[in-house]
């Protein structure tokens, strides 16, 4: 009892008896109620006092007996009720069978869960307690209640877990109260009562909260640098399926190697962005070694020599995480709820790390016995970039500002050793210890290097390479000058037009004065983000923010090559023994619901429309045309990979087929297209263009003018006027209209022919699916480029393509990548092969009439034996087929080159289709747990 804890129930109602004895008379004609409402009171104190007051009521309403009491209804203590029960029982029978009589009479009008509350109260009361049957026979109607949808179901478990556990330890011990109440919380999206928890393993938990999860539409939505989760799914989203009642629990990782699960609880009406920081060890190559994944985080890393630095933010905390080549130490940063701006690690001498912040600069030093201090400088201008050198006498930290790079003691700017003053504002900076050198680079494009360590005449070296902008990146390498008996190193830079210089310590000696030595390297396809020297192997390798690696030689220069990568990388560190350590955003997620089933996803860039194309929407949404002969529109048609939805130009705007249509599509999160017939030779301009405009004005998304050719130029002409008050407004054309419609117009040509090379470009045009087309050519066209819209019928009646339709909306490569058509061995079995940003597919059809097995060549699909094994280099995952039954919590199933020749067979049935993953070996996935969801296994 929470009123006086100090007290028990029979003391209470003790001290209650002697001050106002008719309060507790009262009372105990509640006792067997699961709640006292105003009305229940009212005839309760006129049947049993009679002779009382309606002052009497009050006195109740405010005496310790009662736990809670509004204007709705009066609820006794727990234990107070359960004493009062036992008094009637051991000592007036009568009274207990008049206040049974009552309660029923006076609640025969009461919810089923109220009336099956008291039910169990009285069985409890007047017998041996009920048996598990019993109580699981009158808990039936409020099970009934729970495993409903909708509001009801809300309120009645909120009932229960405030209820149930007033009732006797008989019953709320009772698995069926158990179960109840387990289920009770999992509908409104909460924990179970802890008590609940520790009464059964985990197994048994998460069998009985499934026993509420219905199916759920989770939106998923690709972002700059992760993913939007919503729910509903918002407009424009991808529509994945997951179980779940008043809460959807998910579990994400990155699809690398080391990475860890996510949890993420999404409530109706919210949604969630998520970004998704990478950082990894890997080869030149671009084989991944080691990864580490922040999913609603971010990673910032610097690395020099030996050693290395990263710092984390993840729910407003941020970690930094210092590994000097033989321990980790880890720090956290108070009060530093943002990522950190900059990061640098000093490359030899006494350990050291800065971190600039929003809030200062944070100096790091680490003992010899394994701790770190770290001390917050505050900092009047924010340094553009910072780094670690020496002088001929001391280690100095090196803040660039303005024109000036500022050399610091110990790294506090309040003690300033000097300052080098260059032509224009620093915006990089590649600083050494190790070498004693600083290597600038300025907002006009120049580069300079100062020798700290070196002879007191020794000046610093400018270079200007010519009108190819500012610097985007540079970086060097201590030991590169160690040939030609030079301390200092070589020093790499990148301009904005591409172009990669160097300067080989070996080839000109800075601390002698030297001016040549530069060399053009060679020109990247886009500027770099940031470089990478190895000299060791004799490589200078880009990171230019995409899913791939630049490489150029060292130091000779040459051709650009590049080896692709999971992730976007932006920056590039040198590490040791010719590895790099890469960090950038994005990559492959894994989603798993508490079901089964897994959504691989890939938030990578999507093509920009033109300039002035009006919305971008179109080009990547696949529509859903409904027909005049059947106007339903089906429902969850999100789940098939359908972005919008085309009403038929048969439905008048102000008709009420028209509105529920439009109400329904909308409420799916569809947009909606409406089609406009071609006139006739006895239309009336004005009357076409007056439905144009109450379409418009209906706040659709677009218009579909079927038959363009066929519409004259001057309708047209006008048309067009309309629709320049609309800019927003998409146009879908089917055949090609004599006068353009503005920049948001498509038009929609017959589909490719999938058998014959060359096959489309994403860019080259749009099509429609005809309906009535035969099961394996439909599917040979949707794993090409183009498809804008699908008959609804054809869906229908075909419903093995769905989750083609709906493979294809997750997949980047399938909605906008390559097209390449691959050998199969058989002409029966049509491959091909699309990519785009890293993501590869894989699309097999066979249009046989037997089952039969294709074996299809992949660039590097070996599978020869090394020393340890299998090297196999290549595999297919798959991510579909065309089998409306395949259980999809089904795990994909994964297939390898099976002989030396790389040649990978895949069974296909009789003229069915497949689509898998491309993936490389040197991307390994993920080698944790496979269900997130098991309980720990206990060691």
């Amino acid at each position: 009892m929470t009123a006086a804890p100090e007290r028990t129930a029979f003391q209470l109602i003790a001290e209650e008896r002697r001050h106002r004895p008719a309060v507790v008379q009262l009372a105990r004609s509640l006792c067997l109620a699961a709640q006292a409402e105003p009305y229940f009171l009212r005839s309760a104190r006129l049947r049993f006092a009679p002779d009382s007051s309606t002052g009497l009521e009050a006195r109740l309403y405010f005496s310790p007996l009662v736990e809670a009491a509004d204007s709705r209804a009066l609820v006794l203590y727990p234990e107070v009720s359960a004493e009062l029960r036992r008094e009637l029982y051991d000592h007036d029978l009568d009274l207990l069978g008049s206040v049974r009589d009552f309660t029923l009479a006076a609640h025969r009008s009461a919810p089923p869960l109220v009336r099956g509350f008291e039910e169990l109260l009285w069985s409890a009361t007047i017998g041996p307690p009920p048996t598990e049957a019993e109580v699981e026979r009158t808990l039936t109607p409020l099970f009934r209640q729970v495993l409903a949808e909708g509001p009801t179901a809300a309120e009645a478990s909120r009932w229960i877990l405030r209820f149930l556990p007033r009732l006797p330890e008989a019953v709320r011990e009772s698995p069926p109260a158990w179960r109840l109440q387990v289920m009770a919380a999992e509908r409104l999206g909460m924990e179970p009562p802890r008590g609940l928890l520790t009464r059964a393993d985990a197994d048994e938990v998460r069998t009985v909260r499934a026993l509420v999860h219905t199916e759920v539409d989770i939106g998923v939505r690709a972002s700059a640098h992760g993913l939007v989760l919503s729910r509903p799914p918002e407009r424009g989203a991808l529509v994945c399926g997951a179980s779940g009642a008043g809460r959807v629990q998910l579990r994400l990782r990155s699809a690398l190697p080391g990475a860890q699960w996510h949890e993420l609880d999404l409530y109706d009406g919210e949604y969630a962005a998520l970004g998704l920081s990478v950082a990894a060890e890997t080869r030149a190559d671009g084989t991944l070694l080691a990864t580490q994944a922040e999913l609603g985080g971010t990673l910032l890393c610097a690395r020099a020599g030996h050693r290395a630095a990263a710092a984390t933010t993840v729910d407003g905390r941020t970690v930094l995480r210092i590994d000097d080549g033989e321990s980790v130490l880890t720090v956290e940063l108070p009060e530093l709820p943002e990522q950190p701006r900059l990061l640098t690690v000093a490359d030899a001498g006494p350990a050291a790390t800065a971190v600039v912040s929003a809030k200062g600069l944070h100096v790091v030093t680490s003992a010899v016995d394994g701790t770190a201090d770290a001390v917050l400088h505050p900092l009047s201008v924010q340094p553009t970039a910072v780094g670690w050198s020496r002088t001929r006498e001391r280690g100095v930290l090196c803040l660039a500002t303005g024109n000036d790079v500022l050399l610091v003691d110990g790294g506090d700017p309040g003690r300033t050793l000097g300052t080098l003053t260059h032509p224009a504002p620093v915006v990089r900076l590649w600083c050494s210890v190790r070498a004693g050198q600083v290597a600038v680079a300025d907002a006009e494009g120049g580069v300079t290097v100062h020798c700290l360590a070196g002879a007191p005449a020794d000046g610093p070296e400018r270079w200007q390479q010519g009108p190819g902008g500012g610097v985007t990146a540079l970086c060097g390498d201590p030991r590169a000058g160690s040939g030609s008996g030079s301390t200092s190193g070589s020093v790499v830079w990148c301009t904005a037009d591409g172009q990669v210089y160097g300067m080989d310590a070996a080839a000109a000696d800075v601390s002698a004065g030297a001016t040549g030595g530069v060399t053009l390297l060679g020109t990247l396809p886009a500027p770099a983000s940031s470089l990478a020297l190895l000299s060791d192997v004799g490589l200078v390798v880009a990171a230019d923010g995409g899913d791939r690696l630049l490489r150029l030689a060292w130091p000779e220069g040459g051709p650009v090559t590049a080896v692709p990568m999971p992730f976007r990388v932006q920056e590039v560190h040198p590490a040791t023994g010719g590895l790099l350590l890469v960090s950038g955003h994005g990559g492959e997620v894994e989603i798993r619901a508490e079901d089964g089933r897994t959504h691989l996803l890939t938030p990578g860039p999507v093509p920009a429309p033109p300039d002035g194309a009006g919305p971008d929407w179109p080009r990547d949404s696949v529509g859903l045309v409904l027909s005049e002969h059947d106007t339903v529109l089906p429902a969850g048609v999100r789940r098939w990979g359908i972005g919008h939805v085309c009403l038929p130009a048969s439905l008048p705007p102000d008709s009420e087929e028209f509105a529920t249509l439009l109400a329904g599509a909308r409420e799916q999160g569809l947009r909606v297209l409406a089609e406009l017939a071609p006139p006739d030779e006895d239309s009336a301009h004005g009357e076409l263009l007056g439905r144009a405009y109450d379409l418009l004005e209906e706040s659709l998304d677009g218009l579909r003018l079927g038959d363009a050719d066929r519409w004259p130029t001057p309708l047209l002409t006008r048309l067009r006027h309309l629709l320049d008050a609309y800019p927003q407004t998409a146009v879908v054309t089917t055949g090609s209209p004599h006068v353009p419609l503005g920049p948001g117009h498509l038009t929609l040509n017959a589909p490719p022919e999938p058998t014959t090379a060359p096959l489309p470009s994403d860019a080259d045009s749009w099509w429609s699916l005809p309906d009535g087309l035969p099961h394996p050519r439909a599917s040979l066209l949707l794993a090409l480029p183009g498809c804008h819209e699908v008959p609804a019928s054809l869906l229908l009646e075909t419903p093995a393509l769905r989750p083609l339709l709906a493979a294809r909306a997750a997949q980047l490569a399938l909605r906008h990548g390559g097209v390449e058509l691959l050998s199969t061995g058989s002409a029966r079995v049509t491959a091909v092969r699309r990519e785009h940003a890293g993501q590869a597919v894989l699309c097999l059809t066979s249009t046989a009439d037997v089952p039969l097995t294709a074996r299809v060549p992949l660039p590097q699909a070996t599978a020869g034996t090394g020393p340890t094994g299998p090297t196999e280099r290549i595999e297919l995952i798959e991510i579909a087929r065309d089998l409306p039954t395949h259980p999809p919590d089904a795990p994909p199933q994964v297939l390898r080159p099976a002989a030396p020749d790389g040649l990978i067979p895949v069974e296909l049935d009789a003229g069915h289709t497949r689509w898998f993953r491309i993936r490389t070996t040197t991307h390994p996935p993920p080698d944790g747990p496979t269900d997130p969801f098991a309980p720990p296994t206990a060691r």
